[in-house]
């Protein structure tokens, strides 16, 4: 017999869902993270985790999603009143980039190809989104520039997930100096010198 869950039961099976597929894909990759096993850590059957998800590749995306409203949650605690200065917002780039939230830095060559074909362009590039996003958080920050080009805002943002993607490549010992000052120019180009 199919199980039936209130909203409330629902919503928290899929954070539990959520939360576990991050750590799974952390520990072991995509590719070894079974659908099964995030199923069971949650108490449901396999079969169930499609009633919350159409596949394994839209988990994943929702991963993604749930992590950017965490980082929307901390970012509303850092404010006072809705809006950061300068060096709040300095503290928030720098807690977001360097803290390990971001799904994208446990995946290898192999499988992020295997996302970038199967996930739909807007998975990839929503302009509408992207739009909002920084629309929101530009209008949350006190003493911002008029003169904002958005999608160059939108890029610069954009840049920090790429860098930390490609963070092996780098020199290990200067990651979070390289960090402070690339953060720093994305603090000048938003407020000015």
């Amino acid at each position: 017999m199919a199980m039936i869950f209130n909203d409330e039961t629902r919503e928290k099976i899929r954070i539990q869902l959520l939360e576990t597929g991050f750590a799974s894909i952390k520990l072991h990759g995509l590719k070894k993270t079974s659908v099964t096993d995030v199923a069971n850590s949650a108490g449901i059957a396999a079969g169930t985790f499609y009633k919350f998800f159409d596949s394994k590749e839209e988990f994943v995306y929702q991963i993604v999603v749930y992590k950017r409203g965490r980082i929307k949650e901390y970012f509303r605690e850092l404010s006072e009143n809705g809006r950061l200065d300068n060096e709040a917002f300095r503290k928030f780039l720098t807690v977001v980039t360097l803290e390990d939230n971001n799904l994208f830095d446990h995946l290898d060559e192999r499988e992020m190809k295997m996302l970038m074909a199967r996930w739909p362009e807007e998975y990839w590039k929503n302009d509408s989104n992207d739009e909002t996003t920084a629309e929101w958080l530009l209008k949350s920050l006190d003493g911002v520039r008029r003169d904002i080009n958005m999608k160059v805002f939108v890029n610069l943002f954009k840049s920090l997930s790429l860098i930390r993607y490609g963070r092996s490549k780098m020199y290990e010992e200067q990651y979070e100096e390289t960090i402070g000052i690339y953060i720093d120019a994305i603090i000048r180009y938003v407020f000015g010198e």
